[in-house]
């Protein structure tokens, strides 16, 4: 699924424009690598299957959005690949206040509440079948806009997926010919609904089928979902000048079962560990904001013997806001993010490959003294990155780049894969002022 809604406004600094170049790579039956995992035999997918719009659920509520599929009887595995994006006061949710400190704010601060926790649920059936702890991707405009020009924050144009292997509840989809519920809900620290408007989701099932018309039977042994364990806590220092929050949470998450498909009898489990912390800090009625956030975890499953799905993650996200200045007749606004992602994911149909991306930018914009309708005039910014990719074909690509006023003044690239991604060519590095800047 590609989705590129574009907003074109120079009066924002959000005037750039992308190119996009789609590959498809076909390799006939018989001539797969033999480190690459099979492809799904059957693709169903979980979204809204309008034909003439994006696919994807706009989720408002803790309902949720549901798809009714029918598998099919010799199905062996099956695994569910979900996206989900949080947008308009969902956008930058790790940044969200939990509701019982908002009152210590004025509301023209405009902090957003509903806290910084959020969990993607799948459900099979209306019971818990996987959770998603997402990545917090800041899209091009996101927090300060002249932090990501030109080089944007990891996520922006390529969001992560995530998978949940539900091999295990097969007995429960093929115990009848009916269709069953699939429902990808959010779930958020609030009251009704849990979460903010709004979050864009979307999924797929990928199903692998026995060689044989042979019906799939088996039996669900063990079944272990005790509930989130999440707390809040928070307080006032220095006289109430400033206020700190925190929230943990933990999940864990085991299922097994005992299935007997066409190439005989196995048992499957699938299992999570999931822990997330957000410590925020508040000063000068909200304006003055820090956010240390850190998810991390294991999904897993494994066939028999065989190990199908691993997913290991840490997700750090610092951020500093300063919007102190932001309602003065020429104010304006900044922010400081250092952001990782590290992932080593073992998906069920295609290779292992792991990425770890760290990236520091820092910038500021100037705002006209309109008195309704402002605008940016003016800003800075600088962004430095540092990425490594490996996978289980033995490609290798690294790269050392940062960029400085809306210009590059370093790219090195090196790894097996740098003719095709190759770095940005000398004569359009800048000295270490970086570019012409924004105006």
């Amino acid at each position: 699924m590609i989705d590129f809604g574009n907003i074109i406004d120079p009066s924002i600094l959000l005037d750039g424009v992308f190119n996009v170049t789609l590959t498809a790579t076909f390799i006939p039956t018989g001539r797969q690598n033999p480190k690459d995992r099979l492809p799904a035999d059957l693709i169903i997918p979980l979204s809204n299957l309008s034909p003439g719009s994006p696919n994807l659920f706009a989720i408002e509520d803790d309902a949720g959005a549901t798809t009714n599929v029918t598998i099919p009887d010799n199905a062996m595995e099956a695994y569910v690949e979900i996206f989900a994006s949080g947008n308009s006061a969902e956008e930058f949710w790790y940044a969200n206040t939990p509701d019982e400190f908002l009152p210590l704010f004025p509301e023209s601060t405009g902090l957003i509440g509903k806290g910084p926790f959020r969990e993607i649920q799948l459900l099979i059936d209306g019971q818990l079948a996987g959770a998603v702890w997402p990545y917090g991707v800041i899209y091009t405009g996101g927090i300060t806009p002249t932090n990501w020009r030109p080089l944007t924050s990891f996520g922006a144009y390529d969001s992560p997926t995530y998978w949940i292997d539900v091999t295990p509840f097969l007995p429960q989809l093929l115990l009848n010919a009916s269709s069953h519920s699939i429902t990808l809900a959010v779930r958020g620290q609030g009251q009704n609904p849990s979460f903010n408007s709004n979050w864009f989701v979307s999924g797929s099932i990928h199903i692998r089928r026995g060689a044989s018309a042979s019906r799939t039977t088996g039996k669900m042994r063990t079944y272990h979902a005790p509930d989130l364990k999440i707390s809040t806590t928070g307080g006032t220092l220095g006289d109430n000048q400033t206020v700190w929050t925190r929230v943990d949470a933990y999940r864990e998450f085991l299922v097994e079962s005992e299935l007997r498909t066409s190439e005989g009898l196995k048992v499957v489990t699938f299992k999570q560990d999931l822990h997330f912390i957000n410590t925020a800090q508040y000063a000068d009625d909200g304006w003055l904001q820090w956010v240390n956030q850190t998810s991390n975890g294991t999904t897993s499953s494994i066939h028999g013997d065989e190990g199908r799905l691993r997913d290991a993650f840490i997700y750090p996200l610092n951020i500093f806001s300063n919007y102190s200045n932001f309602l003065a007749q020429s104010g304006g606004y900044s922010s400081e993010v250092n952001q990782t992602y590290t992932r080593a994911l073992q998906p069920p149909t295609d290779m292992y490959r792991s990425i770890h991306s760290v990236q520091h930018a820092r910038g500021s914009v100037e705002m006209d003294d309109w008195p309704v309708l402002r605008h940016a005039i003016r800003g800075k910014g600088q962004t430095d990155q540092i990425f490594a990719y490996v996978d289980g074909r033995g490609q290798t690509y690294f790269r050392d780049a940062a960029t400085k006023n809306d210009g590059w003044i370093r790219d090195v690239v090196w790894g097996t894969l740098r003719e095709g991604n190759p770095p940005v060519p000398r004569s359009q590095l800048y000295g270490p002022e970086g570019g012409p800047g924004f105006r």
